[in-house]
């Protein structure tokens, strides 16, 4: 049972630094993502083709949770908000196991039709991390508008790559 909750948008506020390997040609900072309550967020340079911009989202969560309280339970329903997506084809779903560096995570990649922006392309990538009775829930969600095999690969693998490192 979790005591409280609470979303962290200071990085000075947690006990490590969050990485993501997210190309600085590929991808720049956009500071107005912490008003909104996101950690990071990511956006890729305008495109002329296209009005919607490609992003990524990096959000944290810190827990503060009762002894014994098996946190991994927690992903159990990480891959229902995506399959409720209008249109949703699921291209991936993982679960992975718990670690010594983490307490389980999952991945799911597909696509979906926006009514304003068209077919998108998401991946979202859960991981919890267990400190004592802290937990932190590290979500990373990345989103393009491209219909190419390798910006979607592409936005695989930096999504992937999201992590606590301590």
């Amino acid at each position: 049972m979790s005591v409280a909750a609470a979303r962290v948008v200071e990085p000075r506020t947690i006990a490590g630094t969050i990485r993501i390997d997210a190309a600085q040609t590929d991808w720049q900072e956009d500071p107005s993502g912490k008003e909104l309550g996101y950690f990071t967020t990511l956006v890729a340079p305008d495109s002329p083709l296209s009005p919607f911009r490609d992003n990524i989202f990096l959000v944290l969560t810190r827990f503060i949770v009762d002894h014994g309280v098996d946190v991994n339970d927690a992903l159990d329903e990480a891959f229902t908000d995506a399959r409720l997506l209008s249109g949703w084809t699921e291209q991936q779903a993982e679960r992975f196991p718990i670690t010594d560096r983490n307490e389980g995570g999952t991945i799911q990649a597909g696509s979906y039709r926006d009514q304003t922006a068209g077919w998108l392309f998401a991946v979202t990538k859960y991981v919890l991390y267990q400190r004592g009775n802290v937990v932190y829930l590290l979500q990373c969600t990345g989103t393009t508008a491209s219909e190419t095999a390798d910006r979607w690969s592409a936005l695989l693998r930096t999504v992937k790559s999201a992590h606590l490192e301590d």
